[in-house]
């Protein structure tokens, strides 16, 4: 681990702005390069951010792992990339009914195949759900607390037709087992060769197959021509790992990848000039934010907690450090869930530094360095943002410095404070609330998140209520425990950019979530200039 060695006082008088940017949600860079002659390509190479460190989509809840997980797996239920809101349609379930109160059944399709070319079947449904529900490896707690927890088991009935077993009414189904970490695996290859080599080679029924997976460094898929859903447009995709942003920049420049990720708003000027290269991007349904441990010593005062989060000038950081297109947090609340669970006029975050000063006074806090833990190269920016934070908090009597880890030791009592994001991992509020801050969910788990017996009631009533209004009383009740607690402090919803060949059509899809990448029949295609 290091600490950061950028100067963090002179960084927001820095401003970090590198000129005009794209403007647009899709823009081409216009100037000396040419689109003209760019023929249709069959393979894809792309350069991310980072990679994830298992390919078993059941183990991983990451934004690194969703770039991949829906090219490889699929789900019982599909999202519809087409749909503007909220849409479902059969993915390998043809049918989904509920046939009970707290039993679902679900009819198989009865003609795909595994990518080893076993029968896709009804026992593997079982399978590949029921070990994330008995927790089978440590990794499966997230997708477990989040996906799964309201399901006892699934049953396979016949060959293709499978039941799933509720504690409690499911309103949340179709959002739950159409998400990319419900990806079905093969029962009898990941049994035989076990879990850890299937972690790395997995055998699922997606579009893509693996064939050569290299941690941190490449992932190299190919295409499944007879797959079900329809032929993919790539006979091989290759993702290739490059921390750097410049890096990425410059091999899309180079024609070295063909498409690459995490573009921030002050760095797209790098591509400006080139008609061959095109951007694709806008403001993310998801918070950056940081996760305080409310059991360590140093924090367990909620007004140290609350004064951290006042004392931060979210404004100041959107536009110094993202050009001013990210969106600086002013609720817990997202844009796309329906309007009728919305509070307009709740505004439970901004920028208080007087406040801020007095309930550091009122805290007892006695000077000791908190820590921020940051995992180097995920999320973009982070190490700039945290600088430009340390330096709030020095302004209202906090002190704290940046430690940069290859990967944050979540399990880790002594850790303080972590950067981490907040997906709407579906368009409902349930959707950034449980992945993240369910009573039994991850943080809850590790014990940096602690409910309380009320804020646990509220959940139960938000997350399986069917009566709207209760649902938005319960809600405002989950929002009123955050502002009074603070566990965790919301910064902005970031602003990132696709980069990728002019002649490439691919627009990201709103129903999907964020980082979510599609290569699916219908969701890209190329053309020849």
């Amino acid at each position: 681990m290091s600490e950061s060695p950028l100067s963090r006082r002179s960084l927001l008088g820095l401003g970090l702005t590198a000129g005009a940017a794209a403007t647009l949600a899709t823009t081409s860079c216009n100037g000396s390069g040419t689109a003209e002659g760019m023929a249709a390509r069959t393979e894809l190479r792309i350069g991310v951010q980072s990679l994830p460190g298992t390919l078993d989509a059941n183990g991983s809840v990451s934004n690194s792992g969703i770039q991949a997980y829906h090219n490889i797996y699929d789900t019982l239920i599909a999202r519809d990339t087409k749909a503007e809101t909220a849409s479902f349609k059969p993915g390998l379930a043809t049918k989904w009914e509920q046939i009970e109160d707290l039993v679902w059944e679900f009819e198989l399709r009865d003609d795909v195949t595994f990518h080893d070319g076993s029968p896709f079947t009804a026992a593997d449904v079982a399978y590949s759900m029921n070990r994330v529900i008995k927790k089978e490896d440590p990794s499966y707690a997230t997708a477990y607390a989040y996906l799964l927890a309201n399901i006892t088991e699934f049953t396979a009935v016949d060959e293709h037709t499978v039941r799933a077993t509720t504690k409690r009414p499911e309103p949340l189904l179709e959002h739950l087992l159409s998400d990319p970490n419900s990806g079905i695996s093969a029962k009898k290859y990941t049994t035989e060769v076990g879990l850890d080599a299937a972690s790395n080679k997995p055998v699922a029924t997606g579009p893509y197959q693996v064939v050569e997976y290299t941690p941190d460094v490449s992932l190299i898929l190919e295409a499944v021509p007879d797959h079900w859903s329809g032929k993919p447009p790539y006979t091989k995709i290759t993702y290739l790992s490059i921390p750097e942003i410049a890096s990425r920049i410059t091999a899309l420049k180079n024609d070295e990848v063909d498409f690459i990720t995490n573009i921030p708003p002050d760095q797209e000027t790098l591509l400006a000039g080139d008609q061959r290269i095109k951007l694709v991007g806008g403001v993310l349904e998801l918070y950056h934010l940081y996760r305080l441990n409310m059991s360590n010593p140093a924090l367990t005062d909620p007004k140290l907690r609350a004064a951290m989060d006042y004392a931060i000038d979210r404004d100041a950081i959107v536009s110094s450090i993202w050009n001013g297109k990210a969106e600086a947090a002013t609720s817990y609340q997202f844009d796309s869930y329906a309007d009728a669970l919305k509070f307009p006029d709740r505004k439970d975050i901004g920028f208080d530094p007087e406040r801020a000063k007095q309930l550091v006074g009122e805290s007892g806090y006695a000077g000791e360095v908190i820590e921020i833990y940051n995992d180097t190269n995920y999320y973009t920016y982070a190490d700039l943002v945290a600088q430009a934070v340390v330096d709030m908090w020095a302004d209202v009597g906090v002190t704290a410095k940046l430690i940069q880890v290859d990967d944050i030791p979540d399990d880790d009592p002594g850790l303080e404070i972590r950067t981490w994001s907040n997906p709407l991992y579906y368009p409902d509020p349930m959707g950034m609330i449980e992945r993240h801050w369910a009573p039994e969910g991850e943080a809850a788990n590790v014990k940096h998140f602690v409910p309380t017996e009320a804020y646990t009631d509220a959940f139960n009533r938000m997350r399986y209520g069917q009566d709207e209004a209760e649902r938005k009383t319960a809600l405002g009740e989950i929002f009123d425990f955050y502002r009074a607690q603070t566990p965790f402090i919301y910064l902005f919803k970031p602003y990132e950019s696709l980069g990728m060949r002019a002649n490439i059509d691919y627009i990201q899809s709103p129903n999907l979530r964020p980082y979510c990448l599609s290569f699916r029949n219908g969701d890209v295609a190329e053309t020849s200039t």
